[in-house]
């Protein structure tokens, strides 16, 4: 199989033809498989997910799927400003506070974050600086009426975003699939761009928060869950820390109970462990409700916040990163309160799907509810969770809104059904055959902020790609829903 075109113009028509030969699937699955265990593109297995012991090829593509260049393009190009109006927003208290007074109501865990903002805001920041490592992730929408391709944004992750060791090792190993398919280097640097490292950017992020810190002996504390399928892909951030100088004896994992019993607040509002001041609390954790059992959990996670260790994400960031803020920023005027520059503002809302808000019981507000029950297919129903899963589509979201009561709603957003391009490739998971299936993809941009209240430090680098069935609503590798993926760019005609 040979590149097909010149590389200056990489054409779908150029991507391999399948389905592929049953003796070449199946050299490719055992290069696949190979590649993945000899390169920690791996996970735990559900049944033994407390131990590395016995760890699994992750969920991939056998193949790189086909996106857009201009709309991969455009993600790149936008990511330092979306980095820069969520660590803005994260400052503003009564923004914050505003935007999720009806919310608090009936979302337990969004108020109890909520109550953190609160008592940070009541004694003041003891740490101005804050750093935020993003992944700002988007599908490739299909406009049912013009059938143009656009780009639209699913969410912003701000809290744990995850899945960049595997991203980069993906986009290797597809470069190398590429290889033995015949096409040569040039063509492939074209279509698969070998520059994409999240881990050494996410590494970068955090040591230039630890050297900011000024002092030599301070922990890098990250913040873990009880349980964690997905814990080699942590690891790697740990790894490269090393790398770049951080004692591996000053880089510490703790779930949130054990920082309950281990960590300690001092009358200058250090943050200490067995006597060490904490430079950096990285959570891995703490975006959902499952990982605080008790009192005991968001104590802890208060203590953090009110100490001058640098968090990442602060408790303003989170808060921002809840479908709600995600849903006001969508308001006319609220994205250029924080972005001067209006073609800068512009370029956000151009990613924006359509977002509503469902709280009240107003007129219009109960025909926006009625009309995404006679239309389900047009709408998501999406609460405040972070972590993949807990979306409501088609039938369970007409099911569920006929039961919410409309103080409930509060809790809740709706946002308009994506329409995402529709690709083949083949989905490979361990212990199974691989399948080859309708998909659509999903495209992640890692980016950070670093830096105090107007004067961020902002850098993108790095993209990861999931794939699913068509027919597959939610989108998460850790649910079980997707596969680890990486772009094939092409022109479009």
């Amino acid at each position: 199989m040979t590149s097909g075109g010149p590389p200056e113009g990489i054409l779908l028509a150029d991507y391999p033809k399948v389905p592929l030969a049953e003796e070449l699937i199946t050299k490719l699955v055992e290069d696949t498989h190979d590649y993945a265990h000899a390169n920690g593109l791996v996970m735990r297995t559900r049944e033994a997910n407390t131990s590395s012991d016995v760890c699994q090829t992750c969920p991939i593509a056998l193949l790189p799927s086909p996106f857009p260049r201009k709309i991969f393009q455009q993600a790149v190009q936008v990511q330092d400003i979306i980095a820069q109006l969520y660590h803005e927003i994260a400052y503003d208290y009564d923004f914050l506070l505003k935007c999720h007074e009806n919310v608090i109501q009936t979302d337990p865990f969004t108020k109890g974050l909520v109550d953190i903002l609160k008592a940070v805001k009541e004694q003041g920041l003891a740490q101005e600086t804050t750093l935020a490592i993003q992944r700002s992730d988007y599908m490739c929408h299909k406009d049912p009426f013009t059938n143009e391709y656009c780009l639209r944004q699913i969410e912003v992750n701000n809290i744990a975003s995850s899945m960049g060791a595997h991203a980069e090792r993906a986009t290797r190993l597809h470069r190398r699939t590429f290889a033995q398919l015949g096409y040569d280097k040039e063509f492939i640097d074209k279509a698969l761009p070998e520059d994409n490292q999240p881990i050494a950017l996410i590494a970068e992020a955090l040591f230039l928060a630890w050297k900011s810190f000024d002092n030599k002996n301070a922990v890098v504390l990250v913040v873990i869950e009880d349980e964690n399928m997905n814990q080699i892909d942590q690891r790697h951030v740990e790894f490269k820390l090393e790398e770049l100088g951080v004692p591996v004896d000053q880089i510490v994992r703790k779930t949130l109970t054990q920082c309950y019993e281990c960590l300690t607040l001092s009358p200058e509002r250090h943050l200490l462990y067995s006597g060490s001041r904490i430079a950096i609390v990285y959570f891995r954790s703490g975006y959902g409700p499952q990982h605080y059992h008790s009192d005991r959990e968001w104590e802890a996670r208060k203590r953090m916040e009110l100490s001058d260790a640098i968090k990442t994400p602060w408790i303003g960031l989170q808060v921002a990163n809840t479908k709600k803020t995600q849903q006001v920023l969508a308001e006319d005027g609220v994205v250029e309160r924080y972005i001067g520059d209006p073609r800068q503002a512009a370029s956000i809302r151009a990613t924006f799907a359509g977002l509503w808000s469902i709280e009240g019981n107003d007129p219009l507000t109960r025909k926006m509810v009625q009309g995404a029950i006679s239309h389900p297919s047009q709408f998501v129903l999406k609460p405040q969770l972070e972590g993949g899963g807990g979306n409501f589509y088609s039938e369970s979201m007409v099911n569920k809104l006929q039961i919410l009561k409309p103080e409930e709603r509060a809790a809740f957003i709706l946002m308009e059904r994506i329409h995402p391009m529709r690709i083949e490739n083949y989905l490979l998971r361990a212990n199974q055959e691989p399948v080859l299936l309708k998909c659509v993809s999903e495209l992640g941009i890692y980016g950070y902020a670093f830096g105090k209240r107007g004067e961020a430090l902002l850098k993108t680098g790095g993209h990861l790609l999931r794939t699913k069935g068509e027919t597959v609503d939610e989108g998460g590798v850790a649910v079980g829903a997707a596969v680890i993926d990486s772009p094939y760019l092409f022109e479009m005609l």
